[in-house]
C-alpha cells in the first residue's frame, strides 16, 4: 500500500515540478526575459561580488539589472551625469 502511495506522491510532485517550470517559462515570456553571454575579467567580478555583498543581494545577475536601470534613469536625468560615470578614465 505505501507503493501505491509513494508512485501517487511521485506523481503529484513531478506535476507539481511540472506546473512550477511552466509557471517560470510563461513569466520570462511575458516580461521578455533573454539570457546572454557575458566575459568579465578579475576586477568587474571583484566589484560585482562587493556590490552584492554590500546590497545583499543573492545573484550578481540582481546587482547587474539594477545597476543597469540606476544608470538609464540617470541618462534620462542627467545625461552629463550619465557620461561622467561612463567615462573610463574616471578614477575608481
Amino acid at each position: 500500500m505505501s507503493k501505491t502511495r509513494t508512485d501517487k506522491v511521485r506523481q503529484q510532485d513531478a506535476k507539481r515540478q511540472q506546473a512550477l517550470r511552466d509557471r517560470r517559462v510563461a513569466h520570462r515570456e511575458r516580461v521578455g526575459a533573454e539570457t546572454m553571454k557575458l566575459t568579465t575579467y578579475r576586477g568587474t567580478r571583484a566589484d560585482l561580488e562587493l556590490m552584492q555583498q554590500v546590497g545583499g543581494f543573492d545573484e550578481p545577475a540582481e546587482v547587474i539589472t539594477l545597476a543597469v536601470r540606476y544608470l538609464a534613469g540617470l541618462a534620462r536625468r542627467d545625461p552629463a551625469a550619465f557620461l561622467e560615470a561612463m567615462n573610463p578614465r574616471n578614477p575608481v
